[in-house]
């Protein structure tokens, strides 16, 4: 099976393939806000260097988040777009699992951590299937057990906070190699299906105001 993954959902931009769980070639890129102008290039990229042709692909896998808005909405409707040429199916995966997946060794709790803006960040505890949590770095201190440890941009931000009760490794971004290679045979299903993991609402948000005697108004 030939699987293409693609992650959007935080700074990194990435994409890789994988054989049966080898990483044949992969393409990343840390950027604030050119996602949608990276990612289609990077495909095109990776199936290069592997020189392999889109139609063999047999699986997309898509990085859902939680992590930016844009971000998400670029990396799943691009998972659509070519789900749906190729007639193959989609599984999703998260921007904590991803960043899990590269989390040191430690002999005590590991916490993936994303910047969720807003003072929040988004966290979960490595290998554990909770709903990740939607707090502020002091609210995830009152919650961290002993001796954790903490990775990811959410992680790199508050560094000061958090150092002083857990440690923090830094440098740890979404492993676009690693959504290529898991094991998401169950998260497999139809395109329609991939819908990105919103623990919030937007940051941009309508502000409608009703003006007497306008729409709506008396």
């Amino acid at each position: 099976m030939i699987t293409l993954a693609l992650s959007s959902s935080t700074a990194l931009v990435g994409v890789a393939l994988a054989h049966d769980g080898d990483v044949l070639a992969e393409r990343s890129l840390l950027t604030d806000r050119r996602h949608a102008e990276e990612i289609t290039p990077m495909v095109q990229a990776v199936l290069a260097a592997a020189d392999t042709q889109l139609t063999a692909v047999s699986r997309i896998v898509v990085d859902v988040g939680p992590g930016r808005y844009t971000g998400m909405r670029v990396g799943i409707a691009t998972a659509k777009t070519l789900a749906y040429a190729l007639g193959v199916p989609v599984a999703t995966v998260t921007s904590l699992e991803l960043i899990g997946a590269d989390a040191p060794a430690h002999d005590g709790p590991r916490f993936a951590v994303v910047d969720a803006r807003r003072n929040q960040v988004f966290a979960a505890e490595v290998g554990n299937a909770t709903t990740p949590l939607v707090v502020s770095p002091a609210e995830l201190i009152e919650q961290l057990p002993r001796n954790s440890l903490l990775v990811g941009d959410g992680a790199d931000r508050y560094a000061d906070e958090f150092s002083a009760v857990a440690s923090v490794h830094r440098g740890v971004v979404p492993s676009v190699a690693a959504a290529a290679t898991l094991d998401l045979a169950v998260r497999g299903g139809p395109a329609a299906l991939a819908a990105p993991l919103y623990l919030r609402e937007p940051d941009a948000a309508i502000n409608i105001k009703i003006r007497p005697g306008g729409v709506g108004g008396k």
